[in-house]
């Protein structure tokens, strides 16, 4: 009698249910579930590696010299050279200053820019002197105290509202400004004539173009002699 030959069984491999149930217990709220490792700075440690990018950040600057002072906007000029800015030639030599007493009893400082000027243009003009357009500024180093002119006059007789001819040589040329009471005239003035450029300055860009104030100045520091007091 032949032997039964073997039966072949299929036997699973798949692994036995697990068990789920209900953790009645409460959850805890600082738990997190498994996964890469989240670094946290304390606010010491931010604000030290704030701090040190500032200071790299500020010796960059001063590297490349961004906190140096200018000398590409105010030019120093010595009092008598001659300046061409724009349209003109302009030469200012001192200045005087005025203590002035007005009919309504307001006392004020009228502080001259004197020198000569011309234009190199082919039509009369006059520097812009009046508004933020105005092409004269004047200061005083000890008060700090900053004017714009109230006008300017030209020829010996010191005509208001005149003109630089053109074709003709310097003519006497003055500068105004009205200081306050508590000016003191120093031996010397601060006078800024800024550089003029040719340009639209309209909002549009559709107008013709004018002279107008560059960034860069001309700053004198003229002798200033004081004058006897005067009313006007």
């Amino acid at each position: 009698m032949g032997r039964a030959a073997p039966t072949l069984t299929d036997v699973s491999t798949a692994p036995p249910p697990s068990r789920v149930w209900l953790d009645e217990g409460l959850v805890d709220q600082s738990w997190t579930p498994p996964g890469p490792a989240v670094r946290t700075w304390s606010p010491a440690v931010v604000g030290l590696v704030v701090g040190l990018a500032l200071v790299l950040v500020v010796a960059l600057v001063l590297g490349l010299g961004g906190l140096e002072r200018r000398t590409d906007v105010l030019r120093d000029t010595p009092a008598g050279s001659t300046v061409r800015t724009g349209p003109y030639e302009l030469r200012f030599t001192g200045a005087t200053a005025q203590q002035r007493t007005g009919f309504d009893d307001a006392v004020t400082w009228r502080v001259v820019m004197t020198g000569e000027g011309r234009t190199t243009g082919e039509e009369s003009l006059a520097p812009d002197y009046a508004g933020d357009h105005g092409m004269f500024v004047a200061k005083d180093e000890a008060s700090r105290e900053v004017q714009l002119p109230q006008g300017e006059t030209f020829g010996p007789g010191q005509r208001i509202g005149g003109r630089f001819t053109p074709g003709l040589p310097m003519q006497p040329f003055a500068v105004q400004f009205d200081f306050s009471p508590d000016y003191r005239p120093q031996e010397r003035v601060t006078f800024v004539v800024y550089q003029l450029e040719l340009r639209d300055s309209s909002l549009l860009g559709n107008q013709d173009e004018q002279w107008r104030n560059a960034q860069q100045a001309y700053r004198f520091e003229l002798p200033l002699q004081v004058l006897p007091a005067a009313t006007s």
